[in-house]
């Protein structure tokens, strides 16, 4: 087919750049269903941004489009930018965004109330104040305070068991009679949680019919990024509109990088994706990303032969085992004081946003980064303890600091992205006059706000004044994400938590040049870095001590994923103890370096 002239040709300059791969190019030529396995560094993103641009230009024509699902929002906005470096846009045939919302936008939202679903429209919802309260009133009242039960089982339980009239769902029956108190507290306000909005979509597209060929008029493409982690829900969806509902099928994943198991992901479900006979399975196993003695180890850490190969098999790298006897406060301060000034000192240009220093948890975190600001360095922290978490909403401020302070004199991020992504906020179907109006007086607010230095708090209190509140009264949806916003809007508040920020470094709050990178090894999944520093690889730690079979596979896989960040130079720090509630537990460095450290040895490495 010829491309369409209302889409962007960009990609065809790109996509000659595969020829060289031959599975890119596999990919990039898929006519039907398709799985990509795809090793770290092995250019997935690059890969699927592509077949994006390929469909769309090709393959559908609007006002029919393609739905792209990935695990985060931090995921979702990383493709929003590469789609419109080639000069696409997410425009309304377009969607680029989480598992919750394609289910909520696009299932529940148009179809729920005509579905019967137990649930109050229009749909509201609940802020994570207001489910915190819940759990913890609901909690209390089944078994009263101080529970054993844990609020991260109880979510798993939800997702995992999806038919509430098996054994399976009755086998924890604590959790079972939690989870429904807690939903019919929900009810009883007239909300639902994010859960929900998955288990839903679940429930109406398995028993509705009538939804499937609804859902493919509108995608008759539904490409999936990160698979391994979104779990058993989005998977029956996925099977349902491709092989009962004629929705064609691109999904990406590594089932080796599956760490979300306390989520109810499973990486087994791509791999039983990938083996059906109606799907063309497709081998990524170049690795761009990393020196070749990074790749090797990597595998060797994994204890899987995967066969990839480093696209650079000459590129020097460093791989370094450092025991600091002082616990993870002295693997900071080492981190600081010796390994980041040699790392910027051993290649021109490289600055501290090449580098990462990756951590189990955020009470590391907060070790780590008391250590790094007494270094006197910058430094940008992902984890469960930063400020405010990223929503669509959040995220959106953020690119529009990035826009006003700079980024609109190169197209960085591009206005007409930040239009369209304001529009998409609107729960009803703005008519063109009114999108129209509404796209002018964002564009003339952020005009006027444009500036190269001023506090960030200024600029959200504008943003806000000028459209952002305004919305946030009209759509009751966005109850979660103005909760977020408001956090944002406090931490950067005189005595906040980021009170110091200006307008350039709140539009790179997702990586900047000039600060160090801060992450759990959670939040580095996609993540790549010249130079990563892993400390509190520990026993006790990573992996924890006495750990299941299954769980002991997946603290191996995290452990994989933090060395796969890695582009040149990988340095684990350990202590041979963790800290306990009555002193140090002398258990020993994590058991994952010592087979590292053996088959490096055994293989000449």
């Amino acid at each position: 087919m010829t491309p369409s002239r209302s889409v962007s040709t960009a990609y065809l300059a790109q996509a000659a750049e595969l020829a060289g791969n031959p599975g890119q190019l596999a990919a990039y030529n898929s006519q039907g269903h398709c799985v990509v396995l795809a090793g770290p560094g092995s250019g997935k993103t690059k890969t699927l941004v592509l077949k994006l641009a390929r469909i769309l230009a090709e393959d559908v024509e609007a006002p029919r489009g393609v739905a792209c699902i990935t695990y985060s929002q931090e995921c979702a906005r990383e493709l929003a930018r590469r789609i419109e470096s080639l000069g696409l846009q997410q425009a309304p045939n377009l969607f680029i965004g989480t598992v919750h919302g394609f289910c909520l936008r696009h299932l529940l939202m148009p179809y729920g109330r005509l579905a019967g679903l137990p649930i109050s429209f229009p749909l509201s919802v609940a802020t994570q104040r207001v489910s915190d309260r819940l759990l913890k009133q609901t909690g209390d009242a089944l078994f009263g305070q101080n529970h054993p039960y844990k609020v991260i089982d109880l979510g798993r339980h939800r997702r995992s068991v999806l038919n509430r009239n098996s054994v399976a769902w009755r086998s924890e029956e604590e959790l079972a009679a939690w989870a429904e108190t807690y939903e019919a507290a929900l009810r009883d306000e007239g909300l639902i949680d994010y859960d929900d909005m998955v288990v839903f979509g679940q429930r109406l597209s398995a028993e509705h019919d009538w939804v499937l060929p609804l859902v493919q008029a509108k995608f008759p493409v539904l490409a999936v990024d990160e698979y391994q982690d979104l779990g058993v829900a989005l998977h029956r969806i996925v099977k349902r509109l491709a092989f009962d509902g004629g929705v064609r099928l691109f999904a990406v994943g590594d089932a080796d990088q599956s760490i979300y198991g306390f989520t109810g992901a499973d990486g087994a479900l791509l791999m039983e994706l990938a083996a059906r006979r109606d799907i063309e399975p497709v081998q990524l196993q170049l690795n761009y990303r990393s020196g070749a003695g990074i790749v090797t180890a990597s595998e060797m850490a994994l204890g899987e032969a995967r066969g990839y190969q480093a696209s650079d098999p000459a590129r020097q790298t460093t791989i370094e085992f450092v025991l600091r006897p002082g616990g993870t406060a002295d693997q900071a301060a080492h981190a600081v004081a010796q390994i980041i000034p040699a790392a910027l000192a051993s290649k021109p240009g490289r600055t501290l946003g090449d580098i990462a220093i990756l951590y189990k948890d955020y009470r590391a975190g907060d070790i780590v980064a008391k250590a790094v600001a007494t270094g006197g360095l910058d430094y940008i922290r992902v984890d469960t303890a930063a400020p405010y978490r990223k929503v669509a909403l959040t995220s959106w401020v953020e690119d529009c600091a990035a826009w006003c302070a700079g980024g609109w004199r190169v197209g960085r991020p591009q206005l007409r992205g930040l239009l369209d992504r304001y529009r998409a906020f609107h729960r009803a179907s703005l008519d063109d006059s009114q999108a129209k109006r509404e796209e002018q007086e964002l564009t003339a607010l952020l005009w006027e706000l444009r500036a190269d230095q001023q506090p960030a708090r200024e600029f959200v209190a504008s943003l806000r004044n000028g459209v952002v509140d305004h919305l946030l009264a009209a759509e009751l949806a966005l109850a979660d994400q103005k909760e977020q916003l408001d956090r944002m809007t406090a931490a950067l508040a005189e005595g906040g938590a980021l009170a110091s920020l200006d307008i350039t470094s709140l539009g790179g709050r997702d990586g900047s040049p000039d600060h160090l990178n801060l992450l759990t090894l959670h939040s580095a999944k996609g993540c790549e870095y010249d130079v990563v520093i892993m400390v509190g690889l520990d026993l006790g730690n990573l992996p924890w001590r006495n750990e299941t079979p299954e769980k002991l596979r997946e603290s191996r896989r995290l452990f994989y994923v933090g060395l796969t960040r890695a582009r040149d130079e990988v340095h684990m720090l350990y202590s041979g103890f963790v800290d306990g509630r009555y002193g140090p537990m002398r258990f020993g460095r994590s058991p994952f370096l010592d087979e590292l450290e053996a088959r490096m040895r055994a293989a000449g490495i």
